[in-house]
């Protein structure tokens, strides 16, 4: 069974939506039980310190974020509690995976669900992928799943970017397409590094962002240079998974082939 790439925390007590919406860039009154919203948390400069999905399930809001950060967004959490009433816990029963091949009506099927068990269930199109969180059973039917290496591909080719403690707090959420895959709200109000992240979007938003590529050599390194007819294109790589990466290129090269010393990248389902 793969290690767990992500954790979850639970945010309980009657404060709990109020107290969350001044920490992520998401709308918190949006959320429901059966899938998960993108959201952020930023410091006070609009960087982002985490990734996470969001979840409605009874009266808590779950918080997946990718197990390196676990630790730092527990206790920046702690840190604004204040008076609220607010609890925050880490879950010890949770489990997630990725399959491909199957139905979300038939999965829900073989669960027998009381009301302390959850299960979300995202698509990830572009893969034909679905990944799983839930604190149910496993499920019998899905005993073979994805390798954690295919399930971060997949989830690249949806434009999602899962920060670690490895990159924490280097980039914007702009830059990361947050604002394309609806991770930010910008009718909420405030939130840790909110101004930034409007000031952003008002005054023609990111000039670099991420763009999925598909390379044709697996030698390809993070800290390899990505080239344009010969010229270096500035662009850092930020993730790398089999053929599938992720870099932060000026936009002017979202649609352009690139080239890296041993081979080429070729730009997979732009977004911008």
């Amino acid at each position: 069974m793969n290690a767990n790439l992500f954790d979850i925390i639970f945010v309980g007590g009657k404060d709990r939506v109020d107290f969350l919406q001044g920490q992520v860039t998401q709308d918190i009154e949006k959320l429901d039980e059966h899938k998960t919203r993108n959201a952020a948390f930023c410091n006070p400069k609009g960087r982002v310190v985490a990734t996470c999905q969001l979840f409605q399930f009874n009266e808590n809001i779950g918080v997946i974020v990718h197990h390196t950060m676990c630790e730092i967004i527990i206790e920046r959490l702690k840190k604004y509690v204040f008076r609220s009433d607010v609890n925050i816990k880490l879950s010890s029963d949770t489990w997630s995976s990725c399959f491909k091949n199957v139905d979300s009506n038939e999965i829900r099927k073989q669960v027998t669900m009381n009301s302390d068990q959850f299960i979300v269930i995202n698509d990830l199109r572009g893969s034909g992928a679905k990944e799983i969180f839930s604190n149910t059973e496993k499920i019998e039917v899905l005993k073979n799943s994805m390798r954690n290496s295919e399930w971060k591909a997949a989830r690249m080719t949806e434009n999602l970017v899962d920060i670690s403690i490895d990159n924490s707090e280097k980039y914007t959420p702009h830059m990361l397409n947050m604002d394309i895959t609806d991770g930010i709200s910008f009718q909420k109000g405030c939130y840790v590094g909110q101004e930034v992240v409007a000031r952003t979007e008002h005054i023609g938003r990111a000039k670099r962002r991420v763009i999925v590529y598909k390379v044709d050599s697996t030698d390809i390194k993070l800290d390899d240079k990505l080239f344009y007819n010969g010229k270096d294109t500035g662009a850092q790589i930020i993730s790398i998974e089999g053929s599938t990466m992720m870099a932060i290129i000026n936009i002017s090269f979202k649609d352009k082939s690139l080239q890296y010393d041993s081979g080429n990248a070729l730009p997979f389902r732009v977004r911008l």
